[in-house]
């Protein structure tokens, strides 16, 4: 897609340059050496899972006034719901320490969720990074215009745990859709009867014309899936799997219109209407809902939304239904990779 078609999110990228350079210039200089990179290849490694050594600046090694400038950054690139499910998510840590006292060791961390800044902020090109378990934000800003919020992660460990339940909306609206289809539209969106242990594209650097997902998720070996399931599940750029948009009623239709804007809702209100507006652009009819697994809420399942420019993944198979990963990525466009095509064609042919 060519920058001409899309809208500017001018605001939201001075913004976020603001809270950046506000957030690096508070930093020590072994605190910048530990979250400040070069704009390369580094900005598309990205990992949802748990671990006691993370790339980047910890949470954990902020003070208070960098620690406040740190969720400003991050404010600037969510919305208020959505940064409201950030610290959920993240809150849940703390739920698995206090009910898993063998994870204490550091695998389940609050403070171990890192920042990462690409760039310098304000530059052509730019991004910046805030990821841990169940949360990766990626943001690549370029020409001080434009915002690419992909891949954008999150999920939770449980699903749901007193007031806290981060992601039931999605699954909630999933639900609804899928049981809303009749006999016909269930036989083409319902792919399997058992879903993938994680997501079908996983946290590949850039997704593939074929992404097929991984046959067991390490923690849990006793769930496992075939060879020949891998491939029902697979997600092919070229052939959508799933019920077509168009063979959608209309209230059918409009429920597959909030499952998307409830991700896209994830992000500042200017930068989510100009993601709206590119799918418009490419047609909502030209979207595809895929659903594998149970039907009922509490059983396992995953539910995929696909189109030109987008993959939407939701799975809910862990813990017997109980772990959720969540997961909007655009197949064209993660980590800037097509805005910064057009801006690369203009300016540096």
């Amino acid at each position: 897609m060519d920058n001409g078609d899309r809208l500017t999110t001018i605001q939201t990228a001075e913004r976020m340059t603001r809270c950046a350079w506000a957030f690096v210039g508070a930093l020590t200089e072994d605190q910048r050496k530990q979250a400040c990179y070069g704009f390369g290849d580094e900005r598309r490694s990205w990992s949802y899972l748990p671990a006691r050594d993370r790339d980047g600046l910890p949470l954990g090694a902020l003070d208070a006034g960098q620690r406040k400038l740190g969720h400003e950054l991050i404010v600037a690139g969510t919305s208020m719901p959505a940064y409201a499910k950030v610290v959920s998510v993240i809150a849940m840590e703390h739920v698995l320490r206090a009910t898993a006292p063998e994870s204490l060791d550091g695998l389940f961390d609050p403070d171990r969720y890192c920042f990462k800044m690409f760039g310098s902020p304000g530059e052509a090109a730019w991004g910046w990074q805030f990821a841990g378990h169940h949360v990766v934000l990626n943001f690549t800003l370029v020409d001080g215009q434009y915002v690419s919020p992909t891949p954008c992660m999150l999920g939770s460990q449980p699903a749901s745990f007193g007031m806290l339940a981060p992601l039931a909306d999605d699954e909630e609206l999933g639900f609804r859709l899928v049981n809303s289809l009749d006999a016909a539209q269930r036989h083409a969106a319902i792919i399997h009867h058992r879903p993938p242990p994680d997501l079908a594209a996983r946290m590949v650097p850039k997704i593939g014309e074929t992404e097929r997902p991984d046959p067991v998720f390490f923690p849990e070996p006793d769930y496992v899936i075939s060879e020949e399931e891998r491939d029902i599940l697979s997600y092919v750029r070229a052939s959508p799997k799933g019920v077509p948009a168009a063979a959608l009623s209309r209230l059918q239709f409009d429920s597959l219109t909030e499952l998307v804007g409830g991700f896209v809702r994830r992000l500042p209100d200017e930068v989510a209407g100009a993601q709206l507006h590119d799918l418009e652009r490419m047609g909502m009819d030209n979207l595809t809902f895929a659903w594998a697994g149970g039907t009922s809420p509490g059983d396992r399942h995953y539910f995929r939304v696909q189109g030109p420019t987008l993959l939407i993944e939701h799975d809910n198979t862990q813990g017997n239904g109980t772990h959720i990963h969540s997961a909007w990525r655009n197949p064209t466009d993660d980590f800037g990779d097509d805005v910064l095509a057009a801006h690369y064609r203009a300016y540096h042919a």
